[in-house]
């Protein structure tokens, strides 16, 4: 499948032929070159900065660019994995990683679809390796990569904003200034018309637009049960989302741990942001690696059994749908049911270490 390399692709081609990549005519025309037999044209609707990373894909053929971009999306998952165990697991414990990230649904559905989402991932990865190592503009310049889907983890950006005024960690601004910038540049010397011609986009007849579309999001779920269609409706789980960011915050600002804190507002942004797709949610895996390093440690044997077969039937589950219903917004619940999941097990972990408290206390 990976449908969606021809758009990436396509984009990078116009761009380096001097032509405008956002062009919903120009893209259909080389795209049908390639074999796509839709009447309208799969358009890249990320900003222009995007193409700084996907740029060196369209330098080589389309079949080879192809096999370059499934390799790339692979490794992103699961040498991220990898590091998001060492961030989350302890010394000695038993690797299972790799497993973890082998058995969630949305790892098959991005790399199938050829989506961008591992980019997006490989940036919250990257941000979370250099802050605890306390490398400030890396960890900045990490986020460029966020931003190509800037709306998913909006809730990262507002959480960012809050920990670098209040710690004046002014150091990971400059680190995201200073790398988009040089992102938002580089498609420039190409085409020094690129943002008027994405915004352009936004306006062109006949187009089907982001906005338009039913995405497996909270908001369109209850625009529907309710048969409601304003647009507003779409984000009103955002303002939620936020509501409970503020609270949150003022309960944990003091102690604000990144690596701790992260996964659960990542979680919380897939399930209120007004639009996601299935295959989005593998920017979930920190949360994923984090739960399995949290079971490996559980001494009770029979309920992390239990927890881990229930997490593998999910994905099972969302497998096998998706091979007969195919409609991604049927979804809807599968953000939400990620988060129960986490918040149960998160909340066995504060019970365990609270037991453990009081046990030691008790000793004393």
């Amino acid at each position: 499948m990976n449908i969606h390399f021809i758009e990436y692709w396509a984009a990078v081609r116009l761009l380096l032929d001097g032509a405008n990549p956002y062009s919903p005519a120009d893209l259909l025309a080389r795209q049908q070159r390639l074999g796509w037999t839709d009447t309208a044209p799969l358009v890249m609707w990320n900003p222009p900065w995007t193409m700084a990373f996907t740029l060196p894909f369209g330098l080589v053929s389309y079949e080879t660019g192809h096999f370059l971009w499934f390799l790339l999306n692979t490794l992103l998952i699961f040498v991220g994995a990898h590091v998001l165990e060492r961030i989350y697991g302890r010394d000695g414990q038993k690797s299972r990683a790799w497993l973890a990230a082998l058995v969630f649904a949305p790892t098959y559905l991005v790399l199938l679809l050829g989506q961008i989402g591992p980019l997006v991932l490989f940036g919250v990865i990257g941000f979370l390796f250099f802050i605890k190592k306390r490398a400030w503009v890396l960890s900045g310049a990490s986020l460029v990569l966020v931003s190509i889907k800037p709306h998913l983890l909006y809730l990262l950006w507002f959480a960012l904003l809050l920990w670098m005024w209040r710690g004046r960690r002014w150091q990971v601004a400059l680190g995201l200034a200073s790398a988009g910038v040089i992102g938002a540049l580089i498609p420039v010397i190409f085409d020094s018309a690129i943002y008027s011609q994405y915004l352009q986009l936004f306006s062109a007849s006949g187009m089907v637009r982001p906005s338009d579309w039913a995405t497996p999001s909270l908001g369109i779920a209850l625009g529907r049960f309710f048969d409601i269609s304003q647009i507003s409706l779409r984000w009103a789980p955002a303002l939620m989302g936020v509501i409970w960011f503020i609270w949150y915050w003022a309960r944990h600002a003091e102690t604000w741990d990144w690596v701790d804190q992260l996964p659960l507002v990542l979680l919380v942004s897939l399930v209120t942001t007004g639009f996601a797709w299935t295959y989005d949610q593998i920017v979930l895996l920190p949360a994923v690696i984090q739960a399995s390093a949290w079971s490996a440690r559980d001494e009770i044997k029979p309920r992390r059994n239990i927890l881990i077969a229930m997490f593998v039937a999910l994905s099972v589950a969302v497998l096998i749908l998706k091979l007969r219903f195919q409609n991604d917004f049927l979804y809807f619940w599968l953000a939400p049911a990620y988060l129960i999941f986490y918040l149960h097990l998160r909340q066995q972990v504060s019970a365990s270490r609270a037991a453990k408290k009081t046990g030691d206390m008790s000793a004393i």
